[in-house]
């Protein structure tokens, strides 16, 4: 291995290493609002690494939805298996695919098995297409495809010597190399577009790349750039829909217009990355290199008096929506949450109805200077439809709820000189369970000192008077939490949590307020909290709890014990729309 002669990093930013060689995916050119410049463009310098070390941790599940795919694909396209043998090696499985990396959940390789299938017949008509068309058979490339230029001697402005340019994907070339193929997954429908940056970038790697072997973590790629001996006439991208197999060609072209592309496009968006300065704390921070060093990032210790999981985990994110999926059913929260398995079932009435009263009130109270919505006019039903798309029942619903809101808007008389966040990102880390806390509260807004968090609920029934609202909704008791431990404002003693519970009806809808600043009101607060966040920091396998949410779950087609149910307790609508059987004879009015 040459020596390294680049520039060491200190300490004080929470990284050491060398910031010589800058390496790429295409991913890094996709526009993010809510990254953090510092993750990005530490991201870029593989050379770097967390000081203090972290640690490997292995994970007790597989944690990359696309996984198990691959490898499944690996033997289909370079072993020569069977589509069938694949499949029946993935329904044998019993932890690990195919004996390495983590064990695979049970819906987990359901879900592969399913999206195999779906490849292989997409894969196969796009052949046969390609061929009726005049164009060279592609067959499976082993070693992904990369661009590199050659090590030099001094850095450039930017530090770096070397650059490095990488893709993911299933790559394809024909026998002549005249045509070079790239096949996106998606893990639901196949997108119909991606950013101009990305696209470029995926562009100029297929046409200049060559095949790779991969390396180790940390190791140093050659100081020779790549030279492609065959350059390709063109390279053609592809979309997949995993969970349809839907097809979409995304791009078709040389490699003078990659060329051209790549540096019209992604070529301002990667030095936008590679040198990015400040912070932003969210979800970048779960995999921020130098998070340890940043003093942006809230410590919140002992914010709910959690205990660490006895399987020591990789640092990750915990939300409420995290918390109540896991506490309804541990396997949703990792197949939905975590995977991002997708079955494309539609969502329910009411969360339609509440996402689509939520974006119109965020339209509002983001307009600037602000305007309280006491004076605006009610949207009526067709307006309301047309811009949402809902139905004609939950328009009216969402109507009333809008006219509701106006007397309950906070921002009524709201001085100019306040500050007004909409959907602002609270975030903070407990330092002792090595998890970031991610809140994203409807509206922040100060009034005459004081910081106030409100979060709007619309529902087609009154509060549950039997239940205190910190335990209904766990989002009033973690704003709770976040503003005693100074994660946003300075004195809990000047702040409030709030909720709007909007209704349809004239008069039905309430304002509550929850004082953070209050001995009883924080002891309850942490037991909420900690009682949905300790099983979920503890669990380890995710196993399927069945019942009504089980209707509404995106990834219930692939898990049996869900389908189970559902075929076991049809909802009432499903019943009242089934087709009469054999020898009942229909209803009349």
């Amino acid at each position: 291995m040459p020596p390294s002669t680049g520039v060491t990093m200190q300490n004080s930013s929470g990284v050491v290493g060398h910031d010589w060689l800058i390496k790429a995916s295409p991913r890094m050119a996709r526009p993010d609002a809510a990254a953090c410049p510092t993750h990005q463009r530490t991201a870029m310098l593989p050379l770097l690494v967390a000081e203090p070390a972290v640690p490997f941790r292995p994970a007790p599940r597989e944690e990359f939805g696309f996984g198990p795919l691959f490898t499944a694909l690996d033997l289909w396209e370079h072993d020569h298996w069977p589509v069938e043998r694949v499949r029946e090696e993935l329904r044998r499985t019993r932890g690990p695919f195919r004996g390495w990396g983590a064990p695979v959940h049970p819906a987990h390789l359901s879900w592969t098995a399913h999206a195999l299938e779906r490849y292989v017949a997409a894969r196969t008509r796009e052949q046969a297409a390609a061929m009726e068309a005049g164009l060279p058979p592609t067959t499976p490339v082993r070693q992904p495809w990369t661009w590199r230029t050659r090590r030099t001697d001094a850095p450039d402005t930017r530090g770096a010597r070397q650059y490095e340019h990488t893709l993911w994907g299933r790559m394809y070339a024909s026998g002549d190399e005249s045509v070079r193929d790239l096949w996106l997954p998606s893990l639901g429908r196949a997108k119909t577009s991606r950013p101009d940056a990305e696209l470029a970038a995926v562009a100029q790697v297929m046409a200049y790349g060559v095949p790779t072997r991969r390396r180790k973590a940390r190791a140093e790629p050659p100081p020779e750039a790549t030279i492609a001996i065959h350059q390709p006439g063109q390279v053609r991208v592809f979309d997949i829909g995993c969970a349809d197999g839907s097809v979409e060609r995304l791009l078709s072209e040389g490699p003078n217009e990659a060329r051209r592309r790549f540096e019209a496009h992604a070529v301002p968006a990667f030095l936008s990355a590679a040198t990015g300065t400040g912070t932003q704390p969210g979800e970048s921070c779960v995999d921020c290199k130098a998070a340890a060093g940043c003093a942006d990032l809230k410590r919140t210790p002992q914010l709910w008096g959690g205990r660490p999981p006895t399987l020591a985990r990789k640092r990750r994110s915990v939300s409420v929506w995290d918390l109540r999926l896991h506490a309804e059913c541990p396997a949703q929260y990792h197949l939905v949450r975590r995977l991002h398995l997708n079955d494309l079932s539609a969502e329910g009435r009411g969360a339609q109805r509440g996402r689509a009263v939520d974006a119109w009130l965020d339209a509002q109270h983001a307009e600037r200077p602000v305007r309280g919505c006491r004076d605006r006019e009610v949207p009526g039903p067709t307006a309301i439809r047309a811009r949402t798309g809902l139905d004609d029942a939950s328009a009216h619903e969402a109507a009333g709820m809008l006219a509701e809101h106006r007397l309950l808007c906070p921002l009524n008389g709201l001085d100019a000189e306040e500050q007004v966040l909409v959907q602002h990102r609270v975030t903070a880390y407990v330092p002792e369970l090595d998890v970031v806390v991610l809140a994203v509260p409807d509206l922040v807004y100060t009034h005459r000192g004081r910081w106030i968090w409100r979060e709007t609920k619309t529902s087609a029934r009154p509060l549950w008077e039997r239940q205190s609202l910190l335990h209904t909704y766990p989002q009033l008791a973690l704003g709770v939490l976040l503003f005693h431990a100074g994660a946003l404002g300075d004195d809990p003693h000047r702040s409030w949590v709030e909720l709007e519970h909007l209704r349809e009806g004239h008069g039905e809808s309430r304002l509550e307020r929850i004082d953070p600043s209050r001995g009883e009101i924080v002891d309850e607060a942490r037991t909420v909290i900690a009682e949905l966040a300790q099983p979920l920091l503890d669990d380890t396998t995710y196993e399927p709890r069945t019942g009504r949410h089980c209707h509404g779950c995106q990834a219930r087609t692939w898990c049996r014990p869900g389908t189970a149910y559902v075929t076991d307790h049809p909802r009432q609508e499903a019943i009242d729309a089934a087709p009469p059987q054999r020898g009942d004879t229909p209803a009349h009015d």
